[in-house]
């Protein structure tokens, strides 16, 4: 195992965030390589980035450039694509419905569809954004950032902690079990970084990725993360053989090419090395229950509406061995979706979101559970 830590310089930091060199040319993304000296031979050397340019990069759009596109201006930006697991253009639609995580976002007034593909019978969103627009789908309140836009101070400390740990602890564990020794962890689509705070505390030398500029930046100023940048884990290159494990929480169900994503990232993990995805369950019992008013659906930004099936065979196609496929039914996804299908007041609401929480909890650990998680091996 590498020892030391991936190093994302403040200088890194700048390159990725696309601002200017003396020579005019704005750099995005890094490269990566060896560090240079007279170190003695059998010193383990850090792994190092430096700015490089990538074509096509930056997307033409983001939060700081555009606020409120609308009209036909927003339709220019959508396309009806094939299917992202196989390619494949033909499908049938299975619900329809608005935005409802971002209402006041750019896309409020459109509808987006989860359709099935004819061919794989995977299921996924259609229209969606093109790729150099994907920004689009995130501007607004987008509710994942919301802790690391809050003022600090407007919620009780307490409250905010507990809110916040909560949910990765479960993630936690499925790492621990996956890969018991601490070692090199690169977590994408890391948000504010209260999951990598936790495993650097168990010991794991951690690094992180965000597109979003300012929530890595909360990370590093909040969390002890200085080893993490803004970037596009999609288009952006990373070390070969770096890290022990990579964990995709949220992440895969928002790229445009899944099976490509997970091939680039078998290359930075060691021999042995174990990925982690957590994805929402289309297949759960909530996505049938409340139908259009599930939250697990997040459009238009999930792109992909992944199922047990589908998402084994993505991971095991992609040169993985799969580990363990587990099962939750998180109490914020199932109390939204109710309050979202039967907006009762007060008590009344209370006790509806209780009750189906409750009711729901019954197949949390089953296959009918809100959220999936996959730890999965590199295939030797």
């Amino acid at each position: 195992m590498r020892e030391g830590p991936v190093l994302l310089g403040r200088d890194r930091q700048r390159a990725l965030l696309g601002l200017k060199y003396p020579s005019g040319d704005t750099l995005h993304g890094f490269s990566f390589g060896r560090s240079k000296g007279n170190e003695p031979a059998n010193k383990p050397k850090d792994i190092f980035i430096s700015p490089c340019r990538l074509k096509g990069y930056p997307p033409q759009m983001t939060n700081a450039q555009d606020s409120s596109p609308a009209g036909a201006d927003l339709r220019a930006r959508l396309e009806p694509p094939a299917c992202p697991l196989c390619g494949e253009k033909q499908s049938r639609v299975l619900r329809e419905t608005h935005d409802d995580w971002v209402p006041e976002g750019p896309t409020r007034g459109f509808r987006f569809s989860v359709v099935r593909c004819l061919s794989c019978r995977g299921c996924y969103t259609s229209p969606r954004f093109r790729e150099e627009y994907k920004h689009t789908a995130f501007l607004g309140s987008y509710p994942f950032y919301q802790r690391a836009r809050t003022p600090a101070g407007s919620l009780p400390s307490q409250s905010f902690k507990e809110a916040a740990v909560q949910p990765f602890l479960s993630r936690v564990a499925s790492l621990t079990d996956a890969h018991p020794t601490p070692g090199r962890l690169l977590d994408l689509g890391m948000g504010d970084g209260v999951f990598l705070s936790l495993m650097q505390r168990k010991g794991w030398v951690v690094s992180g990725m965000d597109m979003e500029p300012d929530v890595v930046e909360y990370a590093r100023a909040n969390m002890d993360l200085q080893s993490c940048c803004a970037g596009d884990a999609e288009r952006d290159p990373l070390p070969d053989g770096a890290f022990d494990a990579i964990t995709l929480w949220g992440l895969l169900q928002l790229v445009y090419r899944p099976q490509s994503l997970l091939e680039k990232l078998r290359g930075s993990l060691v021999s042995g090395g174990v990925i982690g995805i957590g994805v929402s369950n289309f297949a759960g019992a909530g996505a049938r229950l409340f139908g259009r008013h599930w939250r697990g659906l997040g459009l238009p930004r999930h792109l992909v509406h992944f199922e047990p099936d589908s998402l084994k065979r993505l991971v095991n196609g992609s040169g993985y061995e799969v580990l363990s496929l587990t099962f939750e039914s998180p109490y914020w996804l199932i109390a939204e979706s109710m309050r979202s299908v039967l907006p009762l007041p007060g008590i009344l609401g209370g006790i509806s979101r209780r009750s189906a929480a409750a009711l729901l909890s019954a197949a949390s650990t089953s296959s009918l559970g809100e959220t999936m998680t996959v730890m999965a091996r590199v295939r030797s």
